[in-house]
């Protein structure tokens, strides 16, 4: 380490370790980098297999073009590619790889082994830490294998920082999915441990999402939407099916994959009205403008993009989704100019057509926020599944966590004073005095000894369930009809690492599993869910895995937080009986706070009653 102040350069060898710590992350950077190389090499059969999550192999061989003696020793060279000769270049690129980085920063820090054929002449490299230590001739046929061992070696540091096995076997999953909705013509084998996860023979996009995305029973293609310089293609959902999260959206820009979040915010400001509060779409989206249009250079993985007319691209994909959901039957769009910017509420078409909605939407309006958005970020970063990251900036709070998680659980009974309710109440000293009034199907209010206490009883109601919970205080629901569905095999992947968890909280389930997709027969539940919930709370609290940057604190909390529904909602009808039972529940838990850390009750003293009406 310099200890001193002086300026020195560095060593070549750390130069290298460094630069290749910009483009492999993780094993799933690797396959990324790998795959996208066998893809401008024009490969119609890729095959990508790993070990140990990609730790400690990854295999990925093709039928391209493959390389000359020549090239192969040009290729693991650092800033060596085919795709760019000029500076000019950069700014009307069509290939993925071009920089000249990937195969170099792998061999930087793996034992990278390279067999290649151009149909003329077979040869075999072999590179440890960065060093070429054997070229020999072999035979194969036309194309390229590269075998990654023992991925971070040499950077012990790095190598600890990974994520298990099963974590990053689900992140190289999701890359090859990625790869097969942007590539559907080309035939992708996927292996992990010997196991074969997608064997997916040349078809198109509609297949590939239907493999992708099994459980998305209603859906529509956008049929290649022009709009200006823009042209937008993909696969949109029904507004009845969705996710918690955006996961189930995916972008690609010119067939690379992207991460904005201003493309979601576009994307659901197409839908409008049409969205329940909270829940996000399917969709896979296309994007293609002239390569000088957008800039792909800005970011070490390739993953991020700038437009140079972003408003122009927010615009076109809202517009495209919502000409395309005209399409859903039972759906009907109106589109007309509204008065004053302010858009009037969807309404039912009929009396006998509750699903049917009418959506007004304002040309002039419906990119108001998203265009606000872009004028303040010039510049904006995004989070990258298994990268580090910080929070995007650039546009409001309201649209800052794209992945809609709720707020960690902490639950202990804290008695400091709010300010919103500025007299705590402690419900071990309540006496109720009277009888129980319901207000509203909302509120539960009733006499104490030195005052009147207003009861949420929604909110009590969740905090009651949560503890039964965390005190395994329910039973086991054994189902006379087991509930069945299908998941896509990254989902599948966390299923199989929570099975024990899920199994201590009252799940009993088997998996099936074909040859690209997973069913899951679900034969038992905790007693606090219902059962038309099931298969919905149990695909949640998956989801909220299946994101490793934002893992949740515990199993628990995930079920206790979708358990929640199932608690009396604000509007439904209580009875004076279950008021009661409710609010000695309260008392005997000394509870002051939903799970969600929303207040439980307020109190209004007599003395502040006598205040207010200037009684004393």
């Amino acid at each position: 380490m310099n200890d001193g102040r002086r300026i020195i350069k560095l060593p070549e060898e750390v130069v290298s370790k460094i630069a290749a710590g910009e483009v492999v992350v993780n094993p799933a950077s690797v396959v990324k980098e790998l795959v996208e190389n066998s893809i401008d090499a024009g490969a119609s059969n890729i095959e990508v297999q790993i070990k140990d999550g990609g730790k400690s192999y990854i295999k990925v061989s093709d039928n391209g073009s493959g390389m000359s003696k020549e090239d192969l020793l040009l290729a693991v060279q650092r800033y060596t590619t085919s795709k760019i000769s000029s500076i000019e270049d950069i700014y009307n690129i069509t290939s993925y790889g071009f920089r000249g980085e990937a195969l170099a920063s792998i061999g930087e820090v793996s034992r990278l082994v390279i067999t290649t054929s151009n149909g003329n002449e077979s040869n075999k490299l072999e590179m440890v830490g960065g060093k070429v230590v054997r070229v020999s001739e072999t035979l194969r046929e036309r194309g390229t294998t590269v075998e990654v061992f023992d991925l971070f070696f040499n950077i012990p540091a790095r190598r600890k920082f990974l994520s298990s096995e099963k974590i990053e076997r689900r992140m190289v999953t999701e890359v090859i999915e990625r790869f097969l909705l942007t590539k559907p013509e080309i035939k992708f084998l996927f292996k992990v441990d010997n196991e074969i996860i997608y064997n997916a023979p040349s078809s198109n996009l509609l297949e590939r999402f239907k493999l992708i995305f099994p459980e998305v029973k209603s859906f529509e293609i956008i049929e290649d939407c022009k709009d200006g310089i823009i042209r937008v293609s993909g696969i949109i959902s029904s507004p009845q099916f969705f996710r918690k999260n955006r996961s189930g959206q995916l972008f690609f820009v010119n067939g690379r994959f992207v991460l904005d979040n201003l493309l979601h915010i576009a994307l659901e400001r197409g839908y409008g009205e049409a969205l329940i509060e909270g829940t996000h779409p399917f969709a896979v989206i296309f994007i293609e403008v002239s390569p000088r249009e957008v800039d792909v250079n800005i970011h070490p993985q390739k993953l991020q993009v700038k437009f140079s007319e972003p408003r122009m691209v927010y615009d076109a994909i809202a517009r495209c989704v919502r000409d395309t959901l005209r399409k859903f039957e039972g759906f009907q769009m109106l589109v007309e100019k509204i008065e004053n910017h302010v858009p009037k509420p969807f309404a039912p078409t009929s009396d006998n057509q509750d699903e049917s909605k009418i959506f007004h939407i304002n040309n002039e309006t419906v990119f108001r926020d998203v265009e606000r958005i872009v004028e303040r970020s010039e510049t904006h970063r995004v989070r990258e599944p298994g990268y580090s990251f910080e929070g995007v900036t650039g546009y409001e709070e309201k649209y800052r966590n794209v992945q809609n998680y709720e707020k960690p659980f902490d639950f202990t009974t804290s008695k400091q004073p709010s300010v919103l309710f500025p007299h705590v109440v402690s419900p071990t000293n309540l006496e109720k005095v009277g009888e129980f009034t319901i207000i509203k199907n909302r509120y539960i209010l009733f006499e104490d000894s030195d005052g009147i206490v207003i009861v949420d009883f929604h909110a009590a109601h969740e905090r009651i369930i949560y503890e039964q919970l965390k005190e395994r205080q329910f039973q086991v629901v054994n189902l006379l009809i087991p509930v069945e569905f299908s998941i896509g095999k990254s989902l599948a992947s966390v299923l199989e690492s929570l099975e024990n968890e899920l199994k201590e909280l009252g799940f009993s389930l088997e998996t099936e599993k074909s040859e690209n997709s997973v069913k899951v027969v679900l034969k038992s539940i905790p007693s606090l869910l219902k059962i038309t919930q099931a298969q919905e709370t149990l695909i949640e609290m998956l989801e909220e895995y299946r994101i490793p940057f934002n893992k949740p604190r515990s199993i628990l909390h995930v079920l206790a937080s979708k358990a929640c529904k199932t608690a009396v909602k604000t509007g439904d009808k209580l009875s004076v009986d279950e008021a009661k039972m409710l609010l000695d529940e309260i008392k005997r838990r000394n509870l002051l706070t939903c799970p969600h850390g929303r207040p439980i009750m307020m109190k209004i003293t007599f003395d502040q009653l006598d205040s207010y009406f200037e009684r004393r």
